[in-house]
């Protein structure tokens, strides 16, 4: 008897459903046929004639998708409100921190405000740059430039 059959009675009803079971992976692969067509000849491909040219198409996710075209103002808006969450973000958290460590002595007290607040001031002022440098590349692109030479 067959050690991996195509039908396999079922507890339920006395009725046969089928199943299709796979050997187990140490075993070589074998090909499972559907009752009434084991002794049909296997499909062999027909010869293809080479073509002219090797063609090697891509597969979709390896193409470069076309340009989308976007309104300048929308690419703006999306610059610089990224830009601004981003701002706001470091002056929210320069007020968290400020507000988290301030005990100990007074002295020490203006130490680490002082600390606190370059720090973030400096990486406010890095995101004000990189806005502007943004919105400018944005504009460059605009008209057509891609590249400084």
């Amino acid at each position: 008897m067959n050690k991996y059959p195509a039908l396999m009675p079922s507890n339920e009803s006395d009725d046969v459903k089928p199943n299709i079971l796979l050997p187990p992976p140490s075993r070589p692969f074998h090909v499972v046929c559907a009752p009434g067509r084991a002794r049909e000849v296997p499909h062999t491909p027909r010869e293809v004639l080479p073509a002219l040219e090797i063609q090697f198409p891509l597969a979709p996710y390896r193409q470069t998708p076309g340009p989308i075209k976007t309104s300048q103002t929308y690419l703006r808006t999306l610059v610089l409100e990224r830009w601004d969450a981003e701002i706001r973000l470091c002056e929210e958290t320069c007020k968290a921190q400020l507000s988290e460590h301030m005990k100990g002595p007074v002295a020490h007290q203006n130490l680490v405000q002082e600390m606190i607040t370059v720090r973030w001031n400096a990486e406010k002022k890095w995101c004000k740059e990189s806005r502007k440098v943004q919105l400018l590349e944005l504009l460059l692109a605009a008209h057509g430039i891609t590249t400084l030479a």
